[in-house]
């Protein structure tokens, strides 16, 4: 019998049932998904599951592992929160994850500890999400109210000058990215992540304050899933990215640019990951949901990228119209924040030229106009950013070799495969081969074979 004030959680015996384990099965998942997360204290007697299906809610954060637990032992498996199975803990990020500032701070936490256990090495548990499920996920930051701050659970005050320390900081994480890859720091930023998002639990501050707390968190987030993307952890780094935008809706007003910024990340995840539909929806809804913001650098970024999705897919008109946006609002921008600094005359320029490579795929003519582009853009290029200056080269040499110059398809990959050996990056070993696959498709060419041969040695 269910306890005085309970009633039974018939959801959670649905799921029981469904999942088709016995008691001491499923315990046993809940205790692998605790030590998962390094927690090895939790560890449920087969007693408590008829005591759960009667009523009783176990303690957190058990109910996210239990809910966790059955949708693993489902056939196939799903996808399942607390709310899922009829308890009310604490909801994790996705299509179904609560919103709210507290349920943020908590999903992040769980994350950056679960992270901070493992390496990279090791499998993950995370799911990338794609298509309805991906637009659903980044829905709620269009049309939620903004919700309340956390209760602070420890003393302390925490101040503006907190703020601009964790933007210091954050930016010297981004600067070290995008000169050696996401390889070398990112365990680092996620530690710090951690760090700052218990400091924003425990810390009392003003509403304004605490707002540009979470705009700043949500700023770190980014670097982290920029990081995780960059070592080619892909469904790990869209969490952390899923996460960076949930801590944008929660810093309120305050949070629009960055929720555009973590939606840019997002969207150049899904171009790279060859999900160019996916990447149009998200960059869109970056534009709606900034839409009231100045055209400045922000609106350039999304429009550029815009463009490229629109060349991908085919459309040239509407690539021309968003390339013809972006110019306009990067002439007009005045004072960008740091995490919008790397888009410059230099990617915008090198940007253009990409989308006249992919034009090029329907026009073979418009392959020197990428050339033409892309150099324009190398030329304005900083030293520091390696990472990008290996990819501008990558792209140079594809327009290269799409316009019939095989020696210069051949220097451009040089200098590339240069580059290469100084930048801790997997997405230059996936365009590598993406170069690879045209010289390949050039028949008859010793040059272009010797060219590949070094990239196979560089790659290997």
């Amino acid at each position: 019998m269910p306890g005085p004030g309970r009633r039974p959680n018939d959801t959670l015996a649905y799921w029981v049932t469904r999942s088709g384990a016995s008691h001491e099965k499923v315990v046993r998942e809940v205790a692998r998904v605790a030590q998962e997360h390094g927690r090895r204290d939790i560890q449920p007697d087969r007693s408590r599951v008829p005591r759960w299906i009667r009523g009783e809610e176990p303690r957190e954060p058990v109910t996210e592992y239990l809910a966790t637990a059955l949708g693993r032992l489902c056939n196939p498996p799903v996808r399942l929160a607390p709310a899922d199975i009829g308890m009310t803990g604490r909801p994790s990020v996705g299509p179904a994850a609560g919103w709210s500032a507290a349920a943020v701070v908590a999903a992040i936490l769980d994350t950056t500890r679960s992270d901070a256990m493992t390496d990279d090495t090791t499998s993950t548990t995370a799911r990338l999400l794609t298509g309805p499920e991906l637009t659903a996920a980044v829905q709620p930051w269009l049309h939620l109210p903004d919700t309340e701050l956390p209760t602070p659970t420890r003393p302390g005050r925490l101040g503006m000058s907190d703020v601009l320390r964790i933007r210091d900081t954050t930016d010297a994480f981004r600067r070290l990215d995008n000169a050696h890859g996401g390889g070398l720091s990112r365990r680092a930023v996620v530690g710090q992540l951690q760090d700052i998002t218990t400091m924003v639990k425990q810390g009392r501050a003003s509403d304004e304050v605490g707002r540009e707390l979470f705009v700043a968190v949500a700023d770190l987030a980014s670097v982290a899933g920029w990081m995780t993307h960059d070592v080619g952890r892909h469904a790990e780094a869209q969490h952390y990215l899923l996460l960076g935008l949930q801590a944008a809706k929660a810093a309120g007003p305050a949070g629009a640019a960055i929720a555009g910024h973590l939606l840019n990340c997002l969207a150049r995840q899904a171009n790279h990951l060859r999900r160019p539909t996916d990447a149009l929806e998200l960059v869109q809804a970056g534009m709606y949901g900034t839409r009231k913001l100045p055209a400045d650098r922000l609106r350039a970024v999304l429009a550029i990228l815009e463009a490229r999705c629109h060349a991908t897919l085919g459309d040239l008109p509407a690539a021309q119209r968003s390339i013809a946006t972006a110019e306009h609002a990067l002439d007009n921008d005045t004072e960008p924040p740091t995490w919008v600094l790397w888009f410059d005359r230099a990617e915008y320029e090198v940007t253009v030229g990409v989308c006249e490579l992919i034009a090029a795929e329907h026009d073979a003519d418009r392959a020197r106009n990428a050339i033409t582009s892309i150099e324009a853009g190398t030329a304005l290029r900083p030293a520091e950013r390696t990472r990008s200056r290996a990819f501008d080269q990558i792209a140079l040499a594809r327009a290269y070799v799409r316009s019939g110059d095989l020696d210069g398809a051949d220097t451009a990959t040089d200098n590339a495969l240069h580059l290469f050996g100084h930048v801790d990056s997997t997405r230059i070993t996936d365009r590598l081969r993406e170069l690879d696959a045209e010289l390949a498709a050039v028949p008859g060419a010793p040059l272009a074979r010797t060219t590949r041969e070094r990239i196979a040695a560089a790659t290997a």
